[in-house]
């Protein structure tokens, strides 16, 4: 079973969102395991022995799904460094960003083995819960990504979206997202999520209800803006009392106070229901 938890635009939530429902689904008995297929950060944890390398968020994620982290959870890391952006896949260094081979010639090949190592870990878990990156439609892109919508198409899996209310226009960019998808499509979508919430819930009416109706998916909740400290792969500086991440054991007791908080905010049953029926 694959669960993709994607955005209607960066920095939405997405990381923490699917950490969090690793997290549940594990203590919920499940044998889960995360997936990112190609994420660019320049924050990253070397792994296995120093022979490759993941995003933290992917390590962060293996560490929900009480996991040993794997280069398979995260294979394309995309680094920009030093004016060039490098791109690995699997720990090697493939070529750069701005490469026309990359652009065109390696993304197709790649994507062939996104594919495999999809199905490599699908055998051997219960439940992949994919992030996507970015917006989860672009039309520009359409042909040519391979994190977002035609990750979900290779796999059928089913889709929840993530729109930050807190910057205005969330209810616009779940409605532009919906309505950039081919109608054949659209039966991935499942439900959509708001983030970073300021203020009364109640203001909200039920504006997420019947946008959700208008579409047939669900409405699964609001979650408030928080603060946490477990790192951030978008943010260069630390936080105030941020977590190392080799302290384990203090990562996991902050992923479960974050996972707990999320699921209070979001109907988890329409997620199981999500999830459990395609098993």
């Amino acid at each position: 079973m694959y669960l993709m938890i994607a955005g209607t635009m960066s920095n939405v939530g997405k990381s923490t969102l699917a950490m969090a429902l690793c997290r549940y689904f594990t203590k919920k008995g499940l044998n889960v395991a995360p997936f990112k297929s190609q994420n660019m950060s320049r924050k990253f944890i070397n792994i296995q022995n120093g022979k490759g390398k993941i995003a933290i968020a992917q390590y962060i994620q293996a560490l929900a799904c009480e996991k040993e982290p794997t280069m398979e959870f995260n294979p394309i890391l995309i680094v920009p460094s030093e004016g060039k952006t490098q791109v690995y896949f699997m720990g090697e260094f493939i070529g750069y960003l701005t490469s026309e081979r990359y652009m065109f010639d390696s993304k197709e090949k790649l994507f062939a083995q996104i594919k495999i190592i999809l199905d490599r870990l699908s055998q051997k878990h219960d439940l992949i819960i994919i992030e996507g990156a970015g917006a989860f439609v672009e039309p520009n892109l359409k042909d040519t990504e391979i994190v977002n919508l035609q990750v979900a198409k290779s796999v059928g899996a089913q889709v929840i979206l993530v729109s930050d209310i807190s910057r205005g226009g969330a209810f616009a960019q779940i409605t532009g997202t919906i309505e950039l998808m081919d109608h054949k499509d659209r039966k991935l979508l499942k439900g959509f999520v708001f983030t970073k919430f300021h203020g009364d819930k109640s203001l909200l009416k039920d504006a997420p209800e019947n946008l959700a109706q208008k579409y047939s998916i669900e409405y699964l909740g609001t979650i408030p803006y928080f603060e946490n400290k477990i790192p951030d792969e978008d943010l260069l500086t630390k936080k105030e009392g941020e977590i190392a991440l080799d302290d384990k054991a203090q990562i996991i007791k902050e992923i479960d106070r974050i996972t707990d908080f999320i699921v209070e905010h979001i109907d988890i049953s329409k997620i199981e229901r999500i999830i459990f029926e395609r098993m």
